[in-house]
């Protein structure tokens, strides 16, 4: 599909022996084509080659007004139904498929009357997807709960201090916030096995939390040219990233979810950059708050 102009439906029809039977209904993945957090769920839709119907959700509008109930966007009125907030990722669960689960997959799922399940936290979503692939398969992203944990702290160390980088009203708050970040990517990057992923030979779900923003440096480079990653984390550090991204990149479930436009993709964040957003996460952003908050 071309993600910089994508269709509001796309249908991911796939074999996997591993996978629970879902029956003949696919999940339906409500995202947004821009959006690091659906990415997050999108590519572990891939990863696991699970069956899935993409519903393009958000379009941004071209005027952010304040106090717009929307936040921004035009919002596919189905993403409303099942998730008041229209925040993606979103996953609509057929009830056939939410009645063979367990307990605890079902643990931080909403289910409607109709027995539809909907996952709506970006990480809940992974964990789920993953919990659909049988016990000991190589592809598991949680090999051990505290990769989970992991995957929390380094969401709120790493993700959320991006947004705080782009939306810091002066350059002295934008320069805080940046050390910040290369010093927590710092971190995460120690983590990293040589050739390898997070505390691992393969991905795991620490992995596919953090790579969406590490995907978007394109963004602070642009955006605030000032900030120097290499100065600020070290030629050593710097390179290891670099490498990590690549060999990320790589990955034939990431590559399905790139964008095709760099020109378009930097557009979306504009709004951002300026102070003019009105999505959740930027006004969370200009009021004090944390991303992870929304």
């Amino acid at each position: 599909p071309k993600h910089s102009h994508k269709t509001s439906i796309t249908l991911r029809r796939k074999h996997n022996a591993c996978m629970i039977c879902l029956g003949p209904n696919m999940i339906k993945f409500y995202s947004a084509w821009f959006c690091p957090y659906a990415q997050r769920a999108w590519v572990t839709l891939e990863h696991h080659d699970i069956s899935y119907e993409y519903v393009e959700s958000l379009k941004v509008k071209k005027k952010q007004t304040e106090g717009d109930p929307d936040h921004g966007y035009d919002k596919n009125p189905r993403l409303l139904e099942l998730n008041p907030k229209g925040l993606v990722p979103t996953l609509e669960i057929p009830p056939e498929a939410t009645k063979k689960l367990s307990a605890d997959q079902k643990e931080k799922m909403d289910i409607l009357n109709d027995d539809v399940g909907i996952l709506t936290q970006s990480i809940d979503c992974i964990e789920f997807l993953n919990s659909l692939v049988k016990d000991g398969n190589k592809n598991n992203l949680i090999p051990d709960p505290a990769f989970l944990s992991d995957a929390q702290t380094f969401n709120e160390k790493i993700c959320s201090v991006f947004y705080r980088v782009l939306m810091k009203p002066t350059r002295e708050e934008q320069k805080e916030a940046f050390e910040l970040f290369c010093s927590n990517i710092a971190n995460f990057i120690s983590h990293v096995q040589g050739n390898g992923y997070y505390k691992s030979s393969v991905p795991t779900i620490v992995d596919f939390t953090v790579i969406p923003w590490f995907l978007r440096f394109i963004i602070i480079k642009h955006y605030r040219p000032t900030l120097n990653f290499e100065e600020c984390m070290g030629k050593e550090c710097h390179e290891k990233v670099n490498a990590y991204i690549e060999r990320m990149k790589q990955l034939p479930a990431l590559k399905k979810t790139l964008w095709e436009s760099d020109k378009d993709f930097l557009a979306m964040y504009r709004r951002y950059a300026d102070g003019t957003a009105e999505s959740q996460v930027g006004l969370a952003v200009r009021n004090g708050k944390n991303a992870h908050d929304v």
